[in-house]
Order: structure tokens, then sequence, then C-alpha cells
């Protein structure tokens, strides 16, 4: 038997590599062997382990409670409000969290709000929970107070004329310095109830009207209140406040997008890895790594990059949106995943 040549040795032992590697189902088609690029290794993974010395990094929000997402509010004093299903159990289902995060990015308060019914809205000052029965408002927004107050209720009884209601509504919309409608139905009748803010007090003013009426966007209390971020977006495309940098290819592995809505889904052959990142906080480069990541691009968009979080071979793929929501002090609010929101602050602008 003729001995195996150095090239011919080389070849086979690269043969019984692949094939053993197959054999072990692993799903890894291919590995990378190069090294990360020196411009690179300062990299850190984005979460709560994050640890530089000019950012800091904190998880301020999470939940486990699918579908609803995480939402950021812009507030009175300069200040965000977070509100976050607080959801752990049938028992809780409906109630939620919110906490309070001053101008320097510290929690300096926190409201739990159990489901009775009640629609919480934020409007400056106030915390307005309306309901079918009856409306209170808080000062929590303003400062942490959760005392109940009343609303003053007009016509309750409908014994005003329709001249009288219609006047009402005209002077609250003219004069008061907050009002919105709320739309209600209750044993085949049909209501709209403005509620507003005038000399002081809240009031609610009760209307029987004809049909089955919605209140319009430009009507609601959601007007008052903006939400600046929320968890959970699945827009595929980079946001504009974001640099893709690189990927550091690991393994070529096969996986899956599963499309739905009745579409059939396909299998990709792709690479792997970490994709570097950088953005701008309070002015300054912020700079980041995900693990886990695909890169895909095609001619039908421009080949535009999207990304992918793909936990291993052969599983499905899941977008991955990094956003970031800079606000108006010397931090930003940062999420790619439905559950948890963090905050990342400027240390040196924050002493």
């Amino acid at each position: 038997m003729k001995k195996l040549t150095g090239k011919w040795f080389s070849l086979f032992n690269l043969c019984a590599t692949l094939f053993l590697s197959a054999c072990k189902g692993d799903g890894i088609i291919e590995r990378n062997e190069e090294p990360l690029s020196s411009a690179y290794t300062g990299f850190q993974e984005l979460n709560e382990n994050y640890r530089s010395a000019d950012f800091e990094v904190k998880l301020v929000a999470e939940t486990n409670s699918y579908p609803h997402p995480i939402r950021v509010y812009p507030s009175i004093n300069n200040q965000y409000i977070i509100e976050a299903d607080a959801k752990t159990s049938d028992e809780t289902r409906g109630d939620y969290n919110f906490y309070k995060i001053n101008s320097d990015g510290n929690l300096t308060d926190s409201l739990f709000v159990p489901n009775k019914g009640y629609w919480a809205e934020f409007i400056d000052d106030f915390m307005v929970f309306t309901s079918y029965d009856e409306a209170y408002y808080t000062t929590w927004p303003l400062n942490g107070d959760t005392t109940k107050q009343d609303f003053k209720v007009l016509n309750a009884d409908f014994s005003w004329s329709d001249i009288k209601v219609k006047q009402q509504i005209e002077d609250a919309k003219a004069n008061a310095k907050y009002w919105f409608f709320k739309d209600e139905r209750d044993n085949g009748n049909n209501y709209m109830k403005l509620h507003f803010y005038q000399n002081q007090q809240w009031q609610i003013l009760w209307q029987k009207v004809n049909g089955y009426q919605t209140t319009p966007d430009n009507e609601s209390a959601g007007r008052y209140c903006v939400e600046v971020m929320r968890t959970g977006e699945t827009d595929p495309y980079l946001a504009k406040n974001i640099t893709y940098l690189h990927q550091h290819r690991l393994e070529k592995i096969k996986y899956s997008h599963n499309i739905g809505g009745g579409s059939p889904g396909f299998d990709v052959t792709n690479w792997r890895g970490k994709v570097f990142f950088k953005t701008k906080i309070n002015g300054k480069d912020f700079q980041f790594f995900q693990p886990n990541i695909a890169v895909e691009n095609e001619q039908f968009d421009g080949n535009i990059n999207r990304f992918y979080s793909i936990s291993a071979p052969n599983s499905s793929a899941n977008i991955f949106t990094p956003l970031f929501y800079n606000t108006t002090n010397s931090y930003a609010f940062y999420t790619s995943d439905r559950n948890k929101l963090y905050l990342i602050r400027d240390k040196k602008a924050s002493k």
C-alpha cells in the first residue's frame, strides 16, 4: 500500500474533518478562523454588563408580557415616564408599572396601577383615569401624589337641553386648558363624554348621541401625551442615527424565514457572527456589538442591509432592530428586545 503524500494527506484530513463535523449535526457548514480586526476588539455587547469610562448602561424596565411593548413618554419637569405591562400571572393581567426618570437619568418614583377597568392617560401635571361609570385624577407626574381626586360631573341625568350641551362643549373647546372626548356604549345607548380641565377643576359632560360614534384622534386624550419610543419594533432596516460598521463572520449556517400571513417561508444559507455599530449619545461616539447576527441585502430594496438574530443553526430568523432615543438630557434610551428597555447615560455630563 502506498503512503499518502503530504498534499494528499492534508486533503484527506480536511475531508475527514468536514465529514465528522457533518456527522455531529451541529448545522454549521463552515467556520471562519480569521481573527477579529483590532479596530473592533474594544467593542462590547450592549446589555447591563456594559462597562465604560464614559457611559453607564442600566436596565430600567423589563416585562415578560407579550405582545405589549414598553413605552416611553416625555413628561413635565424635564423628565420621562416609562410604561410597562406588569403581568406576571393571570391575576395581574392588565396591570401596569410606571417609572419616572428625572433629568439626570435617575429613577425617582414608580407606580403600580392595577387593572380596575380604568384607562390611564398622562396630561402634563395629571394622570387621568377614565371608565364608563366614573373618572378620577392624580398629580403623580407633577409631585408623586397618588391621592384620587374626583371629576365634577355635568348632565349626569341628561336634563340639559341640546343647546346648553352644545354651548358647554363650545366653551370648553375655546377656554379649557385640556379637553378630550370618550365614546361610550351601554345597553344599546351611545354617549360622547367630554372631559375638560377649566377653572382649576377636571369635569365631565355627558351627552347622549344618536347612532354609533367614535372619537377622532385630534379630539382624544392621546394627543396630549406623545409616545417617543416603544420596544418590539420590527422594521428590518437600521435607524438613521445608527451606523453599521462591520460583521465579523463566524459560522456559515442555514436558517429559515417564517413570513406568516399565509405566505410560505424559505431557507437561507448565510454567515452568522458579531455585528458592530456606533451611534452618538450626548454628542459622543458610543460603540457596541451584537452576537449571532446575519446580515442580508438584496437588489429589490437597493441592497440596504437587513439584520436578523439567529439563535442556532436551522432555527427561525428574528428581525434585529436596535433603537436609540436621545433625550433632551444627557442620556438615551435603548432597546432591541420587546421585553427590555435600557438607559445609557453620559457619566461625565451627569455629574
